[in-house]
């Protein structure tokens, strides 16, 4: 269960600050669970003298239906009133032991857009570790002029027996930004920065009576950060591909959503994938479909969608891309869906548009006469080790396979159906994806090869990385002797 606190409240109920949280959550349930309503009353039936035997047990049968139906509605109202208490309890337990986040200290690294700040909370003293926050210089001034009204939200998962932090974003505006933790690890997620003490100073004089200061600042490493910039690179060195209208390509890329957590770089790559395809394989500006964050609403995506399909003619090409969480939805028995930005993954299966199975099926049976598929998500409803449905915790569910038509399309995917989808930090960017864009950039644009050197790659960075418990092998379906 995630729960979002951003408020600390005060309540009638003593508890000692040492308390077990899971003996906190209680005894807010129960207090929560005093007005819970009380179950109809036991109904006794006597025929009446007047009446015959038929009409009694007529009378009998109605009154029995009613009764039925408002122990029904008893039991849904007493499951959903205990649900709301839990919710209820847990969020206040958290408000007790932890309070409201704090940030403090706040600088400004300019030259690489960070916000270096110490986050604690008010109830948890004992609480003080570095973040870096990703704000854009535009932005910069304006969010540190409002330091003291940012309202830090966290971001909690509670599985029953355990509490831990999973995130800090901080709205302004009308964005999210996410911190990030800089000196100790949260849950199985890879601290994606390095912090260093101090910027490098220069050894030249500027000028005679100019002096050349440190920064108190703490600044990011550069050395430690790697290839950050290593697919930036392989694009400005490639040649610009004969623009072809023929082509087409269609980009989804999500790393903040609204109800569930966000993934690391999942915009970062969807935006490189955009440009590695119209330059490599040159594909036209006004073809390109593109929706990253926000713009990856179920409205947006589906209209879109439907858009290029109608202008795709026949013999054309379709490149897709989706970055995002895939969920398997266990009440159709694991059916894969794509999670569009604004949807909650407790609804998700609501749209039926967004299913795997329908989405290949618009792209598989268009008028093109080729679609290759890139899908950075491995649909086990885990991503960076985080679950994406609720009270799932990290457990992996296996999706469905899904149907197309394996002659004129090819889906490269993530990993198998049971395993993670990882983020590459050394590079910047989701694992998988980084991989495939490398390799596209460097020549291999038949997919036997692309689909190979991409699957071993993989595979042996995330060993490397994170280890067996989240090892990722790409799979491949349908037309592998495709070019791309």
């Amino acid at each position: 269960m995630k729960i979002l606190l951003t408020i600390l409240v005060l309540f009638t109920i003593t508890l000692s600050a040492n308390a077990d949280f899971n003996k906190i959550v209680e005894k807010f349930i129960k207090a929560e669970l005093k007005d819970i309503p009380k179950p109809p009353e036991n109904i006794s039936i006597v025929k009446d003298m007047f009446e015959t035997s038929e009409q009694f047990e007529k009378r009998v049968k109605s009154t029995k239906e009613k009764q039925k139906r408002a122990i029904e509605e008893y039991e849904k109202k007493v499951a959903s009133t205990s649900a709301a208490a839990k919710k209820s309890a847990i969020k206040k337990a958290l408000q007790y032991t932890w309070g409201k986040p704090l940030l403090k200290e706040l600088k400004y690294d300019a030259d690489n857009g960070y916000f270096i700040a110490s986050l604690g909370f008010e109830a948890k003293k004992d609480f003080s570790k570095k973040v870096a926050i990703k704000v854009p210089l535009s932005d910069a001034r304006g969010f540190y002029e409002q330091k003291e009204s940012l309202k830090p939200q966290a971001v909690f998962d509670y599985d029953g027996k355990s509490v831990s932090l999973k995130d800090i974003k901080i709205p302004y505006k009308t964005k999210s930004y996410l911190a990030q933790f800089t000196d100790h690890r949260i849950d199985d997620t890879k601290v994606a920065v390095n912090i260093s003490n101090e910027f490098d100073t220069p050894t030249q004089n500027i000028s005679t009576n100019i002096s050349v200061a440190k920064s108190e600042v703490g600044s990011f490493d550069a050395s430690k950060l790697k290839d950050f910039k290593a697919i930036d690179k392989l694009i400005s060195k490639t040649s610009q591909a004969r623009v072809d209208k023929t082509k087409w390509l269609f980009v989804v890329g999500i790393e903040q959503y609204e109800f569930t957590d966000n993934i690391s770089y999942a915009s970062r790559s969807a935006k490189a994938f955009k440009e590695v395809i119209k330059k490599r394989l040159g594909v036209p500006e006004h073809n390109c479909y593109t929706m990253i964050d926000g713009d990856a609403s179920q409205a947006k995506i589906k209209t879109n969608l439907k858009k290029m399909l109608r202008r795709v003619k026949d013999g054309d090409t379709i490149y897709f891309y989706y970055n995002g969480h895939g969920v398997p939805v266990p009440s159709q028995k694991f059916e894969p869906y794509m999670l569009t930005s604004d949807t909650e993954p407790d609804f998700i299966a609501d749209e039926k548009f967004f299913s795997l199975k329908n989405i290949y099926g618009e792209l598989s049976s268009s008028k093109a006469s080729k679609v290759v598929a890139v899908v950075d998500s491995c649909f086990s409803g885990v991503t960076d080790g985080k679950a994406v449905l609720k009270g799932v915790a990290a457990t992996k569910m296996k999706s469905r396979s899904v149907k197309f038509d394996k002659d004129k399309m090819v889906v490269l995917s993530a990993g198998k159906a049971h395993q993670y989808s990882n983020g590459f930090d050394k590079k910047g960017h989701r694992l998988f994806s980084y991989y495939v864009m490398e390799n596209i950039l460097e020549g291999k644009t038949d997919i036997s090869s692309l689909y190979k050197e991409t699957k071993k790659e993989t595979y042996q960075t995330s060993l490397e990385e994170y280890g067996d418990i989240r090892a990722q092998e790409p799979t491949v379906e349908g037309n592998y002797r495709m070019k791309l």
